[in-house]
């Protein structure tokens, strides 16, 4: 009996770990957690205590998971770990359309030989094929490479 008390009390661990820090691989414990305990239940005291352990775990999980999406998300510690916002956002920016090849803008940043360029008013990540290209310089795009433009120095 000690084994089935402890199986869902790891169980309820797990879950509370769960929400706070998502992965998928503590809840799938958790639930391994619950079935094992049914499991031992049924083999030890039939097949419905088994299923009183069952919908009794799953109930106690349930409400916890509930007062930590809605009790918890409002205290000072819980704001810490959960969204309020929408997140928005790109990690790379993409160089734009065959036409932007040909096009003149300046150099925003220094080319060392990667940096940050200027053309039609928007900005890109560039790469020169002249090497070092200082701030303010003028440019042209000879080409483009997955998420970086390939310039030259005018």
């Amino acid at each position: 009996m000690s084994s089935v008390i402890s199986l869902i009390v790891a169980a309820i661990v797990l879950v509370f770990f769960e929400v706070i820090l998502p992965g998928g691989i503590l809840g799938t414990i958790a639930v391994l957690c619950v079935l094992l305990a049914t499991w031992i239940t049924a083999a030890q005291f039939g097949i419905s205590a088994a299923v009183l352990t069952f919908l009794g775990a799953s109930i106690a999980i349930s409400l916890l998971v509930f007062i930590e999406f809605k009790v918890l998300a409002r205290t000072s510690l819980g704001r810490g770990f959960f969204l309020k916002a929408k997140v928005t956002g790109r990690s790379n920016q993409a160089p734009g359309s065959a036409d932007i090849v040909g096009r003149e803008g300046l150099a925003l940043t220094r080319l060392n030989p990667s940096g940050i360029v200027k053309i039609d008013g928007q900005s890109y990540q560039a790469q020169s094929l002249d090497g070092y290209v200082d701030s303010g310089d003028s440019i042209r795009v000879s080409s483009q490479d997955n998420f970086k433009l390939i310039i030259q120095k005018l």
